[in-house]
């Protein structure tokens, strides 16, 4: 154990994090909460004592198959157990661990996996409908044989797949963890590890619609202590872990807080709100968050089967506005004693403001929060920088520890969205009351969010644009009473073509994520255009609004 952590192994939110790893983070709490349940999911509850543990034993298997510090592992995994392991794992040597997104198909995780320099794939053989081992095959001719490397992705070097799986070609976790265990490099490789490490990538894409790779090193542990402060987490509780531990919703803001709150997270592979009911009544869930369709379909549930949810204390709600009408009774039917508005981004570990647990509802319904950590937000003029009086609206910027260490390989990329000063460009819009509170007023990007999954329009419009028979595409955000944003598509077809909006749709189903199928095309000759030929996108995104019923 650390130095920092042995001496200041005191009251629960006085540990100084700043000089912890969270390999270190994991002991300490084994030490302080070593019989209390860590993590419950796949038919398991495993103490703090036991998972600590069994990262020790995979770590050092990672270290016998030549991992090591610095390099890169892909987990696809939905949420588990395993995907807990395999991260921990991780950054007790060093290695960063690869977000995939369990809904991407085999395009999206080839890009990944070869701009990562992932070394090693850890993923499950199939999950529901979804044959991952196939997708695996279609990436990687041979890998059955063994034929790693290959030419497309030079750096990968295995595939492991999730608990005791077997497959041609593969090693289980199981079988990595039972390797022989060698504390001596163990020990070295944990000394060797720094706070500034990352962690973590985890891929967003943006206006160019090319995904970029956001790291984030152990300092993640600051932004974990201020969420459970924040929250009113304490030991003991149990955390509903429904959001993907892919996002950094799940990873950092959920996952994390948990692990150093002394809590206990209750794994659901995927959203079912009938399940995700059952877990809060018999598990007696007391911390959870999300957007606003899952508290809706949390509503619903009640209403159909109704569960004792008294033991609810806290949730965060975030990714679309809440309505007074929806946050009113999801406090009151549910029984949360606080629901608290979060605003943040991938590249800001995910919760950039909260608003207080005890803040009356209307600054939840409007969207408003306040830094909960030591670091900067400011409103500014986005030509100039020039901050903006309070009350008037401008671009979000970010500075200080909750700040991603910059986009993997892509030094471009970083220094367009950090000013030399240190700053995050958000792209999001707000303004400042007189009390102090951020109030998110628009996104200055042309970003949408279905159903919390951040969806691009440039990303989507890339993939409609390799369509042989479509000439130019352009994607918006529409209105959806569950999902809060759907994709509405504009395609313009080729001179000569003749399409029809099912094929757009049918050409997308299997080759993107759900969340970015259409759920409308509409076909156009052509589109409002300037006197300098540029698109005009708010003329298509104001008749979304008025036409999309969706």
């Amino acid at each position: 154990m650390s130095d920092a952590i042995a001496a200041e192994k005191g009251q629960l939110y006085q540990v100084n994090w700043e000089r912890v790893t969270i390999g270190d983070a994991l002991r300490c709490s084994a030490e302080r909460w070593p019989d209390s349940t860590f993590v419950i999911g796949d038919g398991e509850r495993v103490s703090y004592t036991e998972f600590d543990a069994r990262v020790d034993r995979l770590a050092s298997g990672l270290l016998q198959l030549g991992v090591g510090h610095g390099d890169k592992v892909a987990v696809w995994l939905s949420n588990s157990p395993s995907w807990v392991l395999t991260w921990l794992a991780c950054c007790r040597i060093g290695a960063t661990v690869v977000c995939i997104n369990t809904r991407y198909k085999a395009d999206e995780v080839a890009f990944i996996l070869k701009q990562s320099d992932a070394k090693v794939l850890v993923a499950m053989p199939r999950y529901w409908d979804i044959d991952y081992l196939g997708m695996i095959d279609e990436l990687v001719p041979g890998f059955e044989k063994g034929r790693l490397p290959t030419e497309q992705f030079p750096q990968l070097e295995a595939i492991l797949l999730w608990k005791d799986e077997q497959h041609p070609g593969t090693r289980s976790l199981e079988q990595v963890s039972a390797m022989h265990f060698d504390t001596r490099i163990l020990e070295a490789a944990e000394a060797a590890v720094k706070v500034d490490d990352p962690v973590v990538i985890i891929y967003t894409s943006g206006t160019t619609g090319v995904p970029k790779g956001a790291m984030h090193c152990h300092r993640v542990l600051i932004e974990g202590q201020n969420i459970g402060r924040a929250m009113h987490m304490e030991p003991g509780d149990k955390v509903l872990g429904h959001m993907p531990l892919y996002h950094v919703a799940g990873s950092v803001a959920t996952l994390i807080p948990t692990m150093q709150c002394g809590c206990a997270i209750v794994l659901m592979p995927q959203w079912e709100p009938g399940e995700a009911l059952n877990l809060i009544a018999d598990e007696r869930i007391n911390v959870m968050g999300g957007i606003p369709t899952h508290f809706i379909d949390l509503l619903q549930q009640s209403t159909k089967s109704p569960r004792d949810t008294t033991c609810l204390k806290s949730a965060w709600i975030g990714g679309a506005p809440v309505t007074p009408k929806i946050a009113m009774a999801v406090k009151d039917t549910l029984h949360f004693d606080a629901l608290q508005a979060v605003y943040g981004m991938t590249e800001t570990m995910g919760m950039t403001t909260l608003s207080e647990f005890d803040a009356p509802i209307e600054v939840t319904c409007e969207n408003k929060g306040k830094p909960v950590g030591d670091y900067e937000v400011k409103v500014v003029d986005p030509d100039t920088g020039i901050e903006k009086p309070v009350g008037d609206d401008g671009e979000i910027w970010v500075r200080g520890y909750l700040l991603m260490l910059g986009y993997y390989q892509n030094e471009e990329a970083t220094r367009e969205a950090i000013t030399p000063e240190g700053w995050f460009r958000t792209g999001d819009l707000g303004r400042f009351d007189r009390e102090g509170y951020l109030q998110i007023t628009g996104r200055a990007k042309e970003m949408f969010i279905v159903g919390g999954s951040n969806a691009y329009p440039a990303e989507i419009e890339r993939f409609l644009e390799t369509h042989p028979d479509v000439d130019q595409a352009v994607v918006c955000g529409a209105p959806h009473e569950r999902l809060g944003e759907v994709c509405f598509a504009f395609v313009m077809p080729k001179s000569g073509a003749v399409m029809r909006p099912e094929a757009i749709v049918e050409y997308c189903r299997g080759s993107i994520a759900d969340y970015k199928v259409p759920r409308r095309v509409e076909i156009v000759d052509d589109f409002p255009r300037t006197s300098t030929n540029k698109i005009q996108r708010y003329l298509l995104q104001e008749k979304v609004a008025r036409i999309a019923k969706v």
